[in-house]
């Protein structure tokens, strides 16, 4: 397994940081998360002038035709932003899946306002509160004989985006087939109910009753496959995002650690705050590692190869224990200041509750796999 970037992709990674630091920063962030406005206006325009709206999208329909491992260096560097700009739903999730009813002219229009960061646009596919099992479906699809629409009636949970976005992806099953529909937002029979997360980010409940389906953009295998790619990819991409939130909080407390002063001496040179550091450096670097292996098997495991399924599984499981561990350390490292709200560390590790329980948490993976003790109690 090569976990080294290629010199294209070591540009892609600069060039992400280098905007993420000039534009979001620390001080933009604690701003930002006061407003309602979602996405930011002129930030999510930046974001489809870089082209990053259609990252994913291939060339053929106006996007960079890029794969998995480049979005997990795209959300690596939001990761490290705490950026909540729903990036993750839009480009990485969701808008590839609209390029697949391109063909249609009123989807190929949409796809072109999303990419231009006109409109945005969600894929709503979990429906239990735990577990991971994305083509496990409970909506239904009915054709309205009359119209000749999919009438979609089902319930739909924590859709990220899902308050805000113009347009959703909706997995349902048509007589016992499964398929991907989309619905515009504010269509007659859907009921949104949002919230925010705790780093910031919006997600929504979403009931379908009887709600219009636009287009239907795939069915059977094809939409089965689709769906498990984004989702996989999506979970590749949240895994890049904690690795960026880790990264960066070994940063703060580097500095923290060598600036702050006791008895004369900074506390980068008491021993037992030595071994604390290390021991979160050593999770990060396992991270690291386990979510390049996500970027790497991705589109291998939505094609149904049972490896790569257990490979994400375990990388997510793996990730989830090092980012509770690295972004609880990092606070204690701190002491009281690091639940301070001004203060960025904890921020980081809300940041990483959220990747946790993103595309299902460590336990859900855990639940997949049959791990020795000793793996599994691992920090």
């Amino acid at each position: 397994m090569n976990l080294t970037y290629s010199d294209e992709q070591e540009m892609i990674r600069s060039s992400v940081f280098d905007y993420f630091a000039a534009d979001y920063t620390f001080e933009f962030f604690l701003e930002r998360i006061q407003r309602t406005d979602f996405p930011d206006p002129a930030i999510w325009q930046n974001m489809a002038e870089l082209g990053w709206l259609g990252f994913m999208v291939s060339e053929d329909h106006g996007g960079l035709g890029l794969g998995p491992q480049e979005a997990f260096l795209l959300m690596e560097g939001a990761g490290a932003a705490l950026n909540i700009e729903p990036l993750l739903s839009t480009a990485i999730v969701a808008a590839p899946l609209l390029a697949q009813g391109a063909d249609d002219a009123q989807v190929n229009s949409i796809l072109t306002e999303v990419i231009a960061g006109q409109q945005t646009v969600a894929l709503a596919w979990a429906e239990k509160p735990r577990g991971f099992a994305p083509t496990e479906c409970a909506t239904t699809a009915t054709r309205d004989g009359a119209q000749g629409v999919a009438l979609i009636n089902g319930k739909k949970i924590l859709v990220d985006n899902g308050a805000g976005a113009q347009w959703l992806i909706v997995s349902a099953v048509h007589e016992g087939e499964l398929g991907l529909y989309l619905v515009a937002a504010d269509s007659d029979g859907v009921s949104r109910t949002g919230t925010t997360l705790a780093d910031g980010s919006h997600v929504a409940d979403i009931v379908f009753t009887n709600a219009p389906a636009s287009a239907c953009l795939a069915t059977g295998a094809q939409a089965k496959e689709l769906l498990l790619q984004a989702v996989y990819r999506g979970l590749s991409a949240t895994c890049g995002e904690a690795l960026g939130a880790m990264d960066r909080i070994l940063q703060i407390c580097r500095q923290y650690l060598h600036e702050r002063k006791q008895f004369g001496k900074p506390l980068a040179a008491q021993q037992v705050l030595q071994h604390r550091f290390v021991d979160m450096q050593i999770a990060t670097e396992r991270a690291r590692s386990m979510a390049i292996l996500t970027a790497i098997q991705a589109d291998k495991a939505a094609a149904g190869d049972e490896q790569a399924q257990r490979d994400l599984s375990l990388a997510k499981y793996i990730i989830g224990q090092s980012a509770r561990y690295v972004g609880g350390e990092g606070i204690q490292v701190h002491g009281g200041m690091g639940m301070a709200y001004e203060y960025p560390v904890g921020h980081y590790y809300r940041k990483l509750l959220c990747c946790d329980a993103r595309f299902g948490s460590k336990d859900d993976h855990l639940s997949l796999l049959e791990l020795p003790a000793d793996i599994a109690n691992q920090k």
